[in-house]
Formats: structure tokens, sequence, C-alpha cells
């Protein structure tokens, strides 16, 4: 890079809270908060634990009906929320 002023700017990415869960067991396993910066960074997670999306755990993200919402894009995922993954 030549020289010069340069201003840098700094994406702080998403960070929310995993639930991992034994199949035979309803409570959550353990937890991990993990931080995506990029789309790809959240397929990419997704992808590795065979799951297709996350689904918020503890309710607030509702749909008209009430119902809880899959999170399909990083897009709609609110920061420090737990959510679970959804096979």
């Amino acid at each position: 890079m030549p020289l010069g002023n340069y201003t840098l700017h700094v994406d702080e990415g998403i960070a929310v809270r995993v639930c991992h869960y034994d199949e035979s067991d309803p409570l959550p396993v353990h937890q991990e908060e993990k931080v995506f910066y990029t789309e790809e960074d959240y397929r990419e997670f997704l992808g590795r634990r065979g799951w297709t999306c996350l689904r918020e755990f503890d309710g607030g993200f509702r749909n008209i009906d009430g119902m809880v919402r899959n999170v399909d894009s990083m897009d709609d995922l609110q920061p420090c929320v737990l959510y679970r993954g959804m096979r």
C-alpha cells in the first residue's frame, strides 16, 4: 500500500449464544458464544454441524402467529440472543 492516511473500518460482527443438545435430552448440554462476521461464516458454522438454520431459543423473535421463526440468514440474528441449531 502506498504511504498515506487511511481510515480503518472494523466490522464488529454479531455475537450470539448457541445451545447444543443431546438428541435424547430436552435440556441443553452446553452453550457456546459465537461471533459471525459474514454470511459465509454463518453458513460454514451451520454446515459443519449439519444444521439448516438457527431458531431463537427463548422467544422474542416471533411472527404474527406467535410462533418462533427459523433464522435463515445472518441478517435476522439478534445480538446476545440464545439460539439452538435446527436440522
